[in-house]
């Protein structure tokens, strides 16, 4: 039950459920211990509960709500302009008697109390204290003032009011992020619930506001929804961070009349570098809140990858939404490339860029390194690009840790350091990897394939070998001298020379003429820098090779031949010249024990002798 005062009392719960006719029961809740519990408080809720147990042998708990407010008078005053007067107001229930005089308590943003004249008491209703401050204008909007409530010496709630914003009490905040990162806006929570909390959103001073949080609620309408989320202490907390992002976020907690916090945003991201010639540039941009003072000179820092600071060939401009830094560099195999915001000889925040290039051969398991932030736990943020070409439309290969759908990804996977994986490499994987990370990976693949390309190893002739070097086709032709070929014993194969003959190089290609009766090996190595990036061999078969176990062999197999064949012919012979004998029937004679025997032929010839 509740009483605003003593002649009036309002049921608010009933049977430990809300009454829903009550006008504020969306702003109330019982809890499991059935304390009472009221949302975004304001005046009117001060006075006294009385909870009232459903056991007759329970007594009544009463429980009497305080609230104090601050507000300015007139409401729309402009402190820098005119004076105004601060109402500081203790809402309560209207049967308790008035304190003495003096029981308010007002302070600088020093600290230092504030006393004399324009501090009073002043009762407005029968159940509402006041103490007023004039203040006079401000020519600026760095002061604030704050009304404690004190009893007995001690302090029992406060509530603060800066005039440099009518009605609001902010706190300036500067973040810095990187693109890709996960920002959290800090607020101060003042409730159990984020209910109370509005989020608003503000790209440029002369662009309209975006309120991407109401009471509480991401507002769905926004493009951003997705991406954004509230934590327990109501702090806005944005995914997967993009330049479009950067701005001045207000957040709006209500606390006694008065609200919260501005957070500027800053998002820092290199742009991507696409080294087809010698020299390539990179430009590294700190997006900002659009109203702000254009970046000092020299905040921009360049480090390589040993950590020496880079002090030629950069620039720095500013304009209303960013600054950034143009660094030229000379165009190598890898390297990493610092830059940093710099502010009061602070770093605020950095970026990397990494270029790597691989060299693999076909067939080989090609690992793609992501250059990840050591504070991400997972590859849920990650994303792989992928370009064969500056021409062709960049292809999303990993999404969110994902391996998205394609006629590749059954040979694609991500590693716990979310590196991109391809296994038995093709042409076809040949060309640029992004990693969301500011990493450019290029794969390169070496080839060699001949001319004709089948021949019978067993006559002399002569095959051409093509060693290619595939490759991301906007990086320009390899330069000269790029290719070696090598025999077995790793001298180099120049002109003309025993078996072979050296055909040049055109672009990324190198041809060999070989003498297929040579049984050698030949190794083609890709050369960069006076260091050899990759190799492959190729290794001629060369007519069958004879030796004396394969000479006995063949021995063994022609006298076993020879042997086989003889004794066929002699059984041949050895059965012409016998006769079929005709046949004879012999029969015994048991009585006699004679045995008689009938030839009805002729007889032979030998037994005609006898």
């Amino acid at each position: 039950m509740y009483n605003r005062q003593r002649t009036n009392t309002y049921l608010d719960v009933y049977d430990g459920k809300v009454v829903q006719s009550s006008p504020r029961a969306s702003r109330l809740d019982v809890d499991s211990n059935c304390s009472l519990i009221i949302n975004n408080i304001t005046a009117d809720d001060a006075g006294g509960y009385t909870c009232r147990p459903g056991s007759e042998t329970m007594f009544d708990r009463k429980v009497h709500l305080f609230v104090l407010t601050i507000s300015p008078s007139p409401p729309d005053a402009d402190p820098t302009k005119e004076d105004f007067t601060l109402h500081c107001s203790l809402s309560r229930y209207a049967g308790f008697s008035s304190f003495r005089r003096n029981i308010f308590r007002w302070l600088d943003e020093t600290g230092t109390e504030l006393t004399g004249e324009g501090v009073g008491l002043l009762l407005e209703r029968p159940r509402t204290w006041n103490s007023s401050l004039t203040v006079q204008h401000q020519s600026g909007t760095n002061r604030s003032f704050t009304c404690q409530f004190v009893v007995k010496n001690c302090m029992k709630v406060e509530a603060r009011y800066p005039p440099g914003f009518i009605g609001l009490r902010r706190q300036s905040v500067q973040i810095y992020h990187r693109a890709g990162d996960v920002a959290v806006l800090p607020s101060r929570k003042v409730s159990s619930s984020c209910s109370t909390v509005n989020w608003i959103y503000e790209r440029a001073k002369d662009m309209k506001s975006q309120q991407v949080v109401q009471e509480g609620v991401i507002v769905q309408n926004s493009s951003r929804a997705a991406r954004l989320s509230l934590d327990d202490k109501s702090s806005l907390i944005i995914s997967n961070i993009t330049a479009e992002d950067a701005g001045r976020y207000s957040s709006q907690l209500w606390e006694g009349g008065s609200f919260d916090v501005d957070v500027y945003l800053n998002i820092m991201r290199i742009s991507d570098a696409d080294p087809t010639k010698e020299d390539f540039t990179l430009q590294c941009s700190l997006w900002r809140y659009d109203n702000l003072d254009p970046c000092p000179e020299k905040s921009f820092r360049w480090l390589d990858d040993t950590g020496s600071e880079l002090t030629s060939k950069n620039d720095d401009h500013s304009s209303t939404q960013r600054c950034f830094s143009s660094l030229t560099v000379k165009h190598h195999s890898s390297r990493r490339f610092t830059c940093q915001f710099v502010e009061g000889n602070k770093v605020k925040i950095e970026a990397q860029y990494t270029q790597v290039h691989l060299y693999h051969r076909a067939g080989d398991e090609a690992v793609l390194p992501c250059n990840r932030p050591s504070s991400s736990d997972s590859c849920s943020s990650v994303d792989w690009i992928y370009q064969s070409n500056k021409n062709m439309n960049r292809k999303q290969e990993v999404h969110r840790g994902m391996v998205q759908s394609s006629p590749r990804s059954a040979r694609m996977s991500l590693d716990r350091n979310c590196s991109l994986i391809i296994n038995n490499i093709m042409a076809e994987d040949v060309g640029r990897y992004r990693c969301r990370y500011n990493t450019d990976v290029y794969l390169n693949m070496m080839i060699i394939s001949s001319s004709p390309p089948a021949v019978d190893p067993t006559k002399n002739e002569e095959i051409t070998l093509f060693c290619s070097l595939l490759r991301f086709r906007s990086s320009g032709s390899c330069p000269d001298k790029s290719f070696l070929w090598v025999d077995e014993t790793g001298s180099e194969l120049t002109g003309e020379g025993d078996g072979y003959k050296y055909g040049g190089q055109i672009g990324c290609v190198s041809s060999l003429t070989v003498n297929l009766q040579s049984s050698r090996r030949f190794t083609c190595q890709f050369v960069e820098g006076n260091k050899v990036k990759i190799e492959a061999h190729y290794q001629c078969k060369g007519p069958p090779a004879s030796s004396p176990l394969s000479f006995i062999m063949l021995t063994l197999k022609i006298t076993g031949l020879i042997l086989m064949v003889g004794i066929t012919v002699g059984i041949i012979r050895t059965r012409g010249r016998k006769k079929p004998q005709k046949d004879v029937n012999v029969r015994f004679s048991v009585d006699d024990d004679s045995v008689s025997f009938e030839n009805d032929g002729e007889r032979s010839a030998a037994a005609a002798l006898h």
